[in-house]
């Protein structure tokens, strides 16, 4: 009897061990959604990053388990940012069991927590919830559902066009066929995410100052309980035989610099002292610098974006003028000669730089500055005039070119001086035309190439793209945007962050690091962070995708900015030190049905949503120190908004205003002149003659006329029919238009 026993039992072991994922085991990571921080996702979880309708719970939940909040009491439905993980493997047909806890409190709207397949075609689970409840325990037995790439899926919890507040709590994923419990696998971010991570925390790398040469490294180690006996030892390539050793903490660990370091490469290393065991081993460049101390005294700060440094007026001689003026760091400037008339004149910058005459267009320029004091000499200004500097962000466009669409002028070399040159410091993508090169250059301006390198398998792979880049070797550009890494991949962004600190960049050229969606893995989403903005020795940058799309109500479209927009600000204020100044948030102005648009609403004036965009990272507190800003998709944007997309950047950060540009030509959010162009409450308003009816295709806005991120926005749609001898029409009175201004019209027809 015993022997069979034992038998059955080894029998039964071997059958658990070939499982994939064993029985009641769940299949998500996190599904606890267990976390440390009200403001940033669960790990293992990405989106949700909209600090105005979504709050991350340490406990609180059933048997006081963590939970998540959607909630939203303004009064008009709204849309809160779904959370997702991704990269799950499951089989479709076989059987598999989706449950979670919820909580209602006056609860409406499309709401779940459910099982996705690829491209979110269709969803499985627990869903429709509605009303007041307390925790309620849902679950369903499902066969799954198929997906277009096969074995491809992802889990999603979510809240569309709600109102009340819905919370939700250990959500599981569990197999129960035997097929399925064979072939599924979790997310492959269980075991990314279980390494510890080592982030240089502050100051950033090539800023350590001569009078403090330390730093501070935060360690993220879910799985290390403590970190008795363990240390962290730090040598420099510079001085090798220098070594530090320090107790290791389990957070932040403070570590002076080896004596004599001062440039090159440092080696950081977690050993544990009891054993001599090597734990984790990491390599970083870095430079250790003299940071002036100067007076701001005489500065006046415009908005987050721009800070007078010089407004000097000047005399009418032709004897030289010197003006100095202080910089705290290292940053753009605006330099120009204002009121002054085209005379022989010229402007000296720190005793060098011949970098304005008569002949330069506007007067103006912008120059890459170190910290310190710097002078302008002004020669031969017998007319007089004012001297201006601003420190300003970066202000950043992609790209200079165009996609041809007839009704657009040419985005060419003459539109993109007329328009462009007094916006914008760093162009990216296209090619730097040979003509054009010298006076490109001559004013200050950058030119990146971009290249193609997402989701890196390997450090090495992004190294050898580097190498071999365009931007990094050819004479006419000044370095590339790697384009483009996502926060909901970990894996991903360690190799991208461990070949960007490989990499030796010999001819110091700029890198620059486009990322999409929200942070939402602490540690390997900061140390990603924290490596692209220490590129080219501190000068990379984060180029941060946030394309918002139109929202109906200017009320729905505030409260959308303040959530998505702003809490892409409240995160990088909790990252390490210098990725706020070293990121940039680029927005979408991109506009052109069927190619790509943001425009989702007819009845929005998408100019004044731009404005408000731009307004909000100019005058709110979390967005102070932003290091650039700009928009992806001008050659999408039609000739009207690009244009006016240019005139925002000038106007908030090299002219430094706080009051909205659209108030001086009196736009609003909804100018009246159309009203229900969706057909979105049938045909209210319009006046029909013959025979037109109402119809509904899914997929006609977000696939036909590529309202991107619309939704199921724009899918309804007026069908005209053919009736002999009658004439088919839609008619309205357009509302509020003024005889002798331009207007255009458009509409989509199939």
């Amino acid at each position: 009897m015993k022997h069979t026993s034992l038998f059955t039992a080894v029998i039964l072991l071997a059958s658990l061990l070939a499982y994939a994922v064993q029985p009641d085991e769940n299949i998500l990571y996190n599904g606890a959604f267990t976390t440390t921080r009200p403001d940033a996702p669960p790990s293992g979880w990405a989106g949700g990053q909209n600090i105005k309708c979504v709050e991350f719970h340490s406990s609180g939940g059933p048997e006081d388990k963590p939970y998540i909040s959607f909630f939203n009491f303004s009064g008009a439905p709204i849309s809160a940012p779904d959370l997702r993980q991704y990269g799950l493997t499951l089989v479709a047909g076989e059987r598999y069991r989706i449950s979670v806890w919820v909580r209602g409190r006056d609860i409406s709207g499309v709401t779940g927590a459910v099982i996705a397949n690829a491209g979110w075609a269709s969803h499985c689970g627990p869903s429709g919830f509605s009303g007041t409840f307390e925790w309620r325990k849902f679950e369903q037995e499902v066969d799954l559902l198929e997906s277009a790439a096969e074995g491809s899926y992802f889990a999603a919890v979510f809240a569309e066009n709600f109102q009340g507040e819905i919370d939700f709590a250990d959500f599981r994923l569990t197999a129960l066929s035997e097929k399925a419990r064979q072939l599924s696998k979790g997310a492959p971010i269980r075991a990314t995410l279980a390494k510890p991570v080592l982030v240089p925390w502050e100051p950033r790398l090539h800023r350590i100052p001569a009078d403090n040469p330390k730093l501070t490294f935060r360690l993220f180690a879910p799985e290390w309980e403590n970190t008795n006996g363990l240390e962290l030892t730090l040598s420099a390539s510079d001085v090798p035989d220098n070594i530090v050793t320090v107790p290791l903490q389990r957070q932040d660990t403070a570590i002076p610099l080896p004596t004599g370091a001062r440039h090159g490469n440092l080696s950081a290393t977690i050993r544990d002292a009891r054993t001599g065991e090597t734990l984790l081993a990491c390599t970083y460049k870095y430079t250790v610098v003299d940071i002036p101390q100067v007076s701001t005294a005489g500065h006046h700060r415009l908005n987050n974006l721009a800070t007078e440094v010089l407004n000097e007026p000047l005399a009418a001689t032709t004897e030289p003028q010197v003006f100095r003026f202080t910089l705290p760091q290292d940053t753009w400037v605006y330099l120009a000669l204002q009121d002054a008339e085209d005379e022989p004149f010229a402007i000296i910058l720190d005793n060098s730089d011949k970098c304005i005459t008569a002949t330069t267009p506007r007067h103006e320029v912008f120059r890459w500055l170190e910290a310190g004091e710097h002078t302008l000499t002004v020669s031969d200004a017998s007319n007089g005039g004012k001297a201006i500097g601003r420190a300003i962000a970066e202000t950043f466009n992609y790209p200079p070119g165009g996609f041809l669409v007839t009704e657009n002028p040419p985005y060419d070399a003459a539109y993109h001086a007329k328009h462009a040159m007094g916006a914008i410091n760093t162009e990216n993508g296209d090619e730097v035309p040979d003509y054009e090169q010298t006076t490109f250059h001559s004013l200050g301006h950058l030119w990146l190439a971009n290249l193609n390198c997402a989701a890196p398998s390997s450090p090495e792979l992004l190294t050898g793209l580097l190498q071999g880049a365009s931007g990094m070797t050819a004479p006419n550009y000044d370095g590339v945007t790697c384009d483009e890494q996502f926060f909901s991949r970990p894996a991903t962004l360690a190799n991208y962050a461990a070949g960007l600190r490989a990499y030796e960049n010999p001819l110091d050229r700029l890198i620059y690091t486009w990322a999409a969606q929200s942070p939402s893995n602490p540690g390997i989403d900061d140390d990603f962070m924290a490596a692209a903005v220490d590129a080219s020795r501190g000068r990379g940058k984060l180029l941060l995708e946030i394309y918002c799309g139109t929202k109906p109500t200017e009320a729905a479209a505030r409260d959308y900015l303040d959530g998505h927009l702003g809490g892409m600000g409240q995160r990088l204020r909790s990252a390490p030190t210098g990725v706020l100044a070293g990121s940039g948030i680029i927005l979408g102005d991109f506009n052109q049905m069927p190619y790509i648009s943001l425009h989702h609403h007819p009845e929005v004036d998408f100019k004044y949503y731009l404005d408000m965009q731009m307004n909000l990272l100019a005058n709110d507190p979390r967005f102070d120190g932003l290091g650039c800003v700009g928009y992806w998709g001008s050659y999408y944007a039609d000739d009207e908004v690009r244009r006016w997309a240019y005139r925002l950047l000038r106007h908030y950060c090299v002219e430094g205003k706080t009051t909205m540009l659209s108030d001086e030509y009196g736009f609003t959010y909804c100018p009246g002149h159309v009203r229900n162009g969706d057909f979105a409450d049938g045909f209210e308003g319009w006046e029909i003659e013959g025979k037109v009816t109402l119809e509904n295709f899914s997929g006609l806005g977000a696939k036909s006329e590529v309202r991107w991120g619309g939704g199921s926005c724009g899918d309804t749609c007026a069908v005209f029919h053919k009736t002999d001898g009658e004439t088919s029409s839609l008619r309205q009175t357009a509302r509020g238009l003024v005889p002798g201004e331009t207007y255009l019209l458009q509409f989509c027809t199939f």
